[in-house]
């Protein structure tokens, strides 16, 4: 007596019970309604299904706490800002394309996410909450790049979070890499630490492409007069991948210049790299 029922597909809750549900506990018209909430059913809905194409009004759609592997009956969902499906099944991003043109925030953590295709057709992402999945690459994380107003993002919790805050540089890699987000696991970006990511990406990358300073700053050195002019310097962040708009750049030449006389002297571009690269995480000088 009490026990409870295994949940089987059979007996799965669907969308058309959750959405009756929440009809009845809201007394609420859920076709007219702007936030709809089918989260945590007991027993859980297993799939999205095409039912959800009713909630025409909705803007905010919560779907957390199912057991949930495919995104999928949404593309009549055309005012829909915020959608919520964490702790969830979920391995792909399917689907989502079809909310792309108005969805402002996706909150999908605690999932098995490893990949984040189709990311991009959310061109008015504003809030990615991403936390707990399997993302363990920077390419994935590159995709989100292509969010023209992505500001707020979720990482912790993933492979790659957690590879290199043991590191203790994983701040530094998301905040150079995606220079549109203002704030990162719930910690806004200020700056002076956007700044100093830059710098130690920059000093990263020249320290694995030339393995040390000295052979770095001899081939920065492209006429061979013993100094780095800003050209010189211009060109090579650019072959590293670093197109810095000119008062960045002049902000970054201006900041290694110590004795302000135009030009990098070796020993400045040693004291820039032991700043930027810090506690000996790279033999700088080699």
């Amino acid at each position: 007596p009490g026990a409870r029922t295994p949940a089987t597909a059979e007996n799965m809750t669907t969308c058309a019970k959750a959405i009756d549900a929440h009809e009845e506990k809201t007394g609420d018209d859920a076709t007219t309604s702007l936030k709809v909430m089918l989260c945590g059913q007991l027993p859980p809905i297993e799939k999205m299904d095409g039912t959800l194409s009713k909630l025409q009004a909705c803007e905010h759609l919560a779907m957390s706490s199912n057991v949930i592997e495919k995104i999928n009956g949404i593309k009549a969902l055309t005012n829909l800002k915020v959608l919520s499906l964490s702790r969830n099944q979920i391995k792909k991003l399917d689907g989502i394309e079809d909310c792309g043109r108005t969805l402002e925030q996706l909150w999908i953590s605690y999932n098995l996410l490893e990949k984040l295709t189709k990311i991009e057709s959310l061109v008015n992402l504003e809030v990615l909450y991403i936390s707990n999945n399997k993302l363990g690459s920077w390419p994935e994380i590159l995709r989100l790049k292509e969010l023209p107003k992505l500001n707020e993002l979720l990482l912790e919790g993933n492979p790659i979070q957690e590879q290199y805050q043991a590191r203790g540089d994983y701040r530094q890699n998301v905040l150079a890499r995606l220079t549109n987000v203002s704030k990162l696991d719930g910690t806004p970006i200020n700056s002076e630490e956007r700044r100093a990511a830059r710098d130690y990406m920059v000093a990263q990358q020249m320290l694995s492409r030339f393995g040390n300073v000295e052979a770095a700053f001899k081939k920065i050195d492209l006429d061979g007069d013993g100094f780095l002019s800003k050209l010189e310097m211009e060109s090579a962040l650019r072959n590293l991948g670093f197109p810095y708009e000119e008062d960045e750049l002049e902000a970054f030449f201006n900041s290694m210049d110590v004795n302000n006389n135009g030009k990098i002297e070796y020993l400045e571009l040693v004291h820039k790299f032991d700043m930027a690269v810090p506690d000996g995480k790279t033999d700088a000088r080699g």
